[in-house]
Formats: structure tokens, C-alpha cells, sequence
């Protein structure tokens, strides 16, 4: 009975010779597999190729469809080049190659590494080419990273599209020019907002123009002017030609999800390319939007800092003090909306809480939301110290490489320490995706003053005028449930 082959194929990122449409590294490994099942009479049902996709990356298309169909029993081998084609991650080389093939039925075989996972003395081989790959990954990333460090401390531009307002030049690469197209956008909000427009008015008069909003320009769906995209560019100081990067970081070499770095760690360099506002346009925006947001008196935030908005025209509100009192007040430039105390404002938003609390927020359900907290913390700490036990483990490992590549250390001695950090290493892994998803925590949060309690319970208040003699003030609560 000829056996049902798949032959999987891919092509590293790092390889960039290319022949026609498709690869001729994809082609030489075809060409590889076909004449290894031939010889071992295997009948290939199915061949899956994935071009210009890193061993890293879980969500290749090929690769998906290929562990669909082992998994519904399409195959009784699966045949690669090098078991590096197949993944570069051990985890998965644990997941697949140890667990799931053997109860699908399904035999993996590599042809240059001669990993099979129906020879049981293979297993501590396929174990020890999955850690020399996971190293490989980590060793590449690094590199990368470090290339694209020196690229972004040399004032190059590395991004793979250019920022609204600029294009790529096409005859220096890593240089920003402005957009024709662009930038005379970017020019008028500055212009507009110091002639006294709020970002509000700027967003709106852009769409009545039908101007294309920066996400539309990359193709996104959203395609209206909001006053956060106008907010977000009169804060970019790329636009007075200082080149800003590393505002987002990769989490680790296995995923490309990003995370937000502190501005400490930002590549900052100045006069990298042609700026679309003055020094002193820049400065009088910053000096105007620091004066519409400035902090309560003695630098400590109020109550409602970051909440309260004019009812009038959506603008922030500002603190002034007259006499001892203060007063929240819509620093817009024209408009006459909201001008309140700010004990007054607090003793109506404070009723109001306090009758959402009544409603919504029985004694029980907030023995409930406390215990969330506690179990939260809880979770924090242990998952800490799952984190500080694989870096631990990942260190080790890693040693334990260095001192068997140089020799320092028989192959029969770093077998059996490789197989137990290896499975520390493992459960570790296993115990922290277990604590990840287990679902502790609440929205809730920890009350620690006035402040804390609005910015937990309200996501925005919007305040009215009022009037001489008057004793309400008219304030809209949206709440964050």
C-alpha cells in the first residue's frame, strides 16, 4: 500500500533569488521531495508551498491548510527539506511533532536533518535541531534589531509607509519628502488652529472639503476626519523635521504584536528632512494646547481632569482660579460655553454618581468587583514569576549550547540536563498560558481617591453654561458601563 505524502515547502525571508513568479529555492525543494518519495515509494497527494514566509510565522497559509488536512486524516506522512522548513519553534516542534501527528496518525519525516518521528531514537535529534533553530530565531531578531537601531540613530526613516503629509523619496532611501498631495493639509490645521479653530471645527471643515483623512490615504475603512487624527498631528513633531521612531516595540521575536514604549527609549533625530511648520509655529501650537489642558493649581490633577468638555464645541476645559474659587471653563477661542465652579460642578456630578452606584452597584456586586481585584493581583504576581522562570530556563539553555558547540561539555552529559530544562521549560510555558487565560481581574480597579473613582465610573462629562442667578449646572455623564 503506497502511503499518502504531502510535501510542504517554504522559502526563508533572508533567501531573495527569485526565478519567474516562484522561487528557485521553492522549485530545488520540490524537485528534492519528489525524487526522495519516489525512491521510498510514497504517493504524493498534496503539495503546499509558502513563499517569503519567516519559520516564525504561525499564520502561513500553506502551513495552515497543511495541518488542516493532516488533522483530518489526508496524510499519512508529511515530507520537508529540513525540519527548520517546517517551523523554527520549538513549541511547535513539542506541540506537532511530539503530540499531535502521532495521535492523527500522521508521520513527519525531513530529508537533509533525517528527523522521522516513527524512529523513536530520533526524538532528542528533532529536540535539539528545534533549540538550535529557536536560537537561530532569536540570534536573527536581535540582528535585525540591531540594524534597524543604527538605521533609526542615523535619522533614517524605516517605516513601511511615510507619515500623512510626506512620500518616500525614491532617490535616497530612509529620507522623507513632502507630499504634494498632503501636506498642504498639515500646514493648514497648524494654520487654523492658531488662528483660534478648536480640533473639532478643523475636523469638520476638512470633511465638508471631502479631504481625504490620513487612514483613508492608507486604505482603511474609516474615512472621516475625527478631532484625534487632527490632535495626533498637531502633536507629531516630525512635522517640524524632527525624525520620531521606536514609539512601538515588538513584544518578543515570536509575535508581531507591538506594544507602546516609554518616551525615554524614542529615537529622536533633528533636521532629518524638510519640516512642513516653523520652529515657531510648533512652539505657539504646544504653548496653545498646554494652556487649554494645563493641570489644576500646585501641578495636581482635579477630579475631573481629562473628563470635563464644553457642552458648546467638544473643547477641554480649563481651571482658573478667582478669589479662591475655581472655575472650570471652555478655553476656545470665540466660544462662550461653560463656565462653572468646580464645587458646583462636583456636587452635581457626585449626585449623580451616587444614584448610578445606587442602581447599578448593590453591596454584593461590589464584594464581587473587590474580590476580581485581589484574584488580579493574585494572578500579577504569579505571572511575574512564571516570566522570571523561562528567562531563567531560556538562559540556561542557551549556556548549555554554547558549552556543547565549544566542547566543554560531552554530548552524553548535556543530553539528560537538556531534556530536564527542556521540560521545566515546558510546564513553565504551559502553567503561564493556563494563568492567562483563566479569567480573574474585573473593571473595576483600585479606588484610590476622588480622581481614580471618576476615571473608573465616567468616560467623558460634558458641561453647560451657567447663567448669573442660576443654581444647577446643566452636566451630561457618559458612562463607561
Amino acid at each position: 500500500m503506497h502511503e499518502r505524502t504531502a510535501i510542504y515547502c517554504r522559502l526563508s525571508e533572508e533567501d531573495t533569488i527569485k526565478e519567474g513568479g516562484e522561487s528557485q529555492s521553492i522549485q530545488n525543494q520540490k524537485q528534492l521531495l519528489r525524487q526522495y518519495a519516489a525512491r521510498h515509494g510514497w504517493d504524493i497527494t498534496a503539495e503546499f508551498s509558502d513563499d517569503d514566509y519567516a519559520g516564525a510565522d504561525r499564520s502561513r497559509p500553506a502551513f495552515r491548510a497543511l495541518l488542516e488536512g493532516a488533522e483530518q486524516g489526508r496524510y499519512d506522512i508529511i515530507l520537508c527539506k529540513t525540519q527548520s522548513r517546517f517551523t523554527r519553534e520549538m513549541e511547535l516542534v513539542e506541540h506537532y511533532l511530539h503530540d499531535c501527528f502521532p495521535r492523527w496518525g500522521v508521520r513527519f519525516v525531513s530529508v537533509v536533518d533525517h528527523a522521522d518521528t516513527a524512529v523513536q531514537g530520533n526524538k532528542k535529534a528533532r529536540q535539539i535541531n528545534g533549540l538550535i533553530n529557536e536560537w537561530y530565531l532569536e540570534d536573527l531578531s536581535d540582528n535585525i534589531r540591531a540594524v534597524l537601531t543604527s538605521r533609526r540613530k542615523s535619522g533614517l526613516h524605516i517605516g513601511s509607509t511615510a507619515l500623512y503629509g510626506y512620500q518616500k523619496d525614491s532617490d535616497h532611501r530612509g529620507h522623507l519628502i513632502p507630499d504634494p498631495q498632503t501636506a498642504w493639509v498639515v500646514r493648514q490645521i497648524f494654520d487654523w488652529f492658531l488662528a483660534g479653530d478648536s480640533q473639532r471645527t478643523i475636523a469638520q471643515r476638512l470633511n465638508l472639503q471631502g479631504v481625504p483623512c490620513p487612514s483613508a490615504c492608507k486604505g482603511r475603512q474609516d474615512t472621516v476626519w475625527r478631532d484625534g487624527a487632527v490632535r495626533t498631528i498637531l502633536h507629531n513633531e516630525m512635522y517640524r523635521g524632527c525624525l520620531v521612531q521606536g514609539r512601538y516595540g515588538s513584544e518578543s521575536y515570536k509575535t508581531r504584536r507591538n506594544r507602546a514604549r516609554p518616551k525615554t527609549l524614542w529615537y529622536r533625530v533633528e533636521n532629518t528632512h524638510e519640516p512642513l511648520v516653523s520652529a515657531e509655529q510648533w512652539t505657539r501650537v504646544q504653548e496653545k494646547i498646554r494652556a487649554h489642558t494645563r493641570p489644576c493649581r500646585k501641578g495636581q490633577a482635579g477630579a475631573f481632569s481629562g473628563l470635563v468638555f464644553c457642552a458648546a464645541c467638544g473643547h477641554a476645559l480649563g481651571v482658573t482660579s478667582t478669589r479662591g474659587v475655581r472655575y472650570l471653563h471652555c478655553t476656545a477661542e470665540g466660544c462662550k460655553g461653560a463656565f462653572v465652579p468646580e464645587q458646583a460642578l462636583g456636587e452635581a456630578i457626585t449626585m449623580q454618581v451616587t444614584q448610578f452606584m445606587k442602581e447599578y452597584l448593590t453591596d454584593d456586586k461590589i464584594k464581587i468587583l473587590r474580590e476580581k481585584e485581589r484574584q488580579g493581583q493574585k494572578a500579577d504576581a504569579q505571572d511575574r514569576r512564571y516570566h522570571t522562570q523561562i528567562d531563567r530556563l531560556e538562559k540556561s539553555l542557551h549556556l548549555l549550547y554554547l558549552d556543547r558547540a565549544a566542547g566543554r561539555i560531552s554530548e552524553e552529559t548535556a543530553q539528560p540536563i537538556l531534556e530536564r530544562l527542556t521540560c521545566e521549560k515546558a510546564q513553565a510555558e504551559q502553567e503561564l498560558i493556563h494563568l492567562q487565560t483563566m479569567p480573574v481581574g474585573g473593571t473595576y480597579g483600585t479606588w484610590n481617591g476622588t480622581h481614580d473613582q471618576m476615571q473608573h465610573l465616567i468616560r467623558r462629562i460634558e458641561v453647560g453654561r451657567r447663567r448669573t442667578g442660576e443654581n444647577t449646572v446643566t452636566a451630561e455623564v457618559f458612562w463607561r458601563f
